[in-house]
């Protein structure tokens, strides 16, 4: 029942049946505890989270496989990267997983070198990256503005590991870029892409253009933006951030509008 609800992103619900468990004395396996981590890590409820490794640890279960990348990732997205990598470095059976969870958790972190040496050290043990490894690996390069970098390990999936980037991999590629400000770069990058380019890659050119103001860039990417999903106040709100910046406030007004209108949209069609 628990990892239903986990699966069907009802958190809330799932640490409510877990706690009336534990009233009733019912014992978790290794499943429960493995949703009710998924849980926290998506609630952010590290207390709880640590509860359930005190309870892992007070029953003597063994912290590998899925109950150990569990706990990695509950940590890691809790903010709590040492105690993440502390469990990682108990682990005697790691997988792609644990490497992929550890390397997401220090780039969520900004640990940008601890997140490289991770892939590094996972490539050393014989250990193939896949694709969501190397979201996190692209994803660190962004943040940190390493261009070339970020190119190699882009390259490398196709050439040395025969993976097919998926658009999460053309959006972090285009995130670098724009961040790096090579703004025409992303535009060439995106226009060159082997697949249609969704609302993730038209989103990370238009964070480049609230960074850089580039105003007209701007408007043309939220056209776009609108025709993919036309309820998307997140774009309005990085057009305004870019109107500002150069001073256009009349635009302001009519982005937040527009905004307004389509909240009221929504309740219409509730009502």
């Amino acid at each position: 029942m628990i990892s239903g609800l986990v699966q069907q992103g009802q958190f809330n619900e799932a640490l409510h049946f877990f706690n009336d468990m534990q009233r009733i004395g019912l014992r978790p396996d290794n499943v429960t505890l493995v949703a009710v981590l998924n849980a926290c890590s998506n609630l952010g409820k590290l207390e709880l989270g640590k509860w359930v490794n005190v309870y892992i640890d007070k029953n003597q279960i063994k912290a590998d496989g899925f109950v150990g990348n569990a706990l990695v990732d509950m940590y890691a997205k809790c903010g709590s990267a040492e105690q993440a990598f502390g469990v990682f470095q108990r682990m005697e059976c790691k997988d792609v997983f644990s490497y992929t969870a550890m390397i997401v958790g220090f780039a969520m972190n900004g640990e940008v070198e601890r997140a490289l040496d991770i892939f590094v050290g996972m490539k050393m043990v014989g250990i193939k990256p896949d694709e969501v490894t190397f979201v996190g690996v692209l994803s660190t390069c962004s943040h940190a503005e390493m261009v070339e970098e970020g190119w190699r390990h882009f390259e490398d999936m196709s050439k040395v590991y025969n993976l097919e980037p998926q658009t999460e991999h053309y959006g972090c590629m285009v995130d670098l870029l724009g961040r790096a400000g090579l703004i025409s770069e992303a535009e060439v990058f995106i226009a060159n892409m082997p697949i249609g380019p969704d609302a993730f890659v038209w989103g990370a050119l238009l964070g480049a253009c609230s960074i850089y103001g580039k105003v007209e860039l701007g408007e043309a990417i939220v056209k776009k933006l609108v025709a993919i999903e036309p309820i998307r106040d997140g774009a309005y709100i990085l057009m305004s951030n870019i109107y500002s910046s150069a001073n256009r406030w009349k635009e302001i007004v009519c982005k937040k509008f527009k905004i307004i209108k389509n909240q009221l949209s929504i309740l219409d069609q509730t009502v």
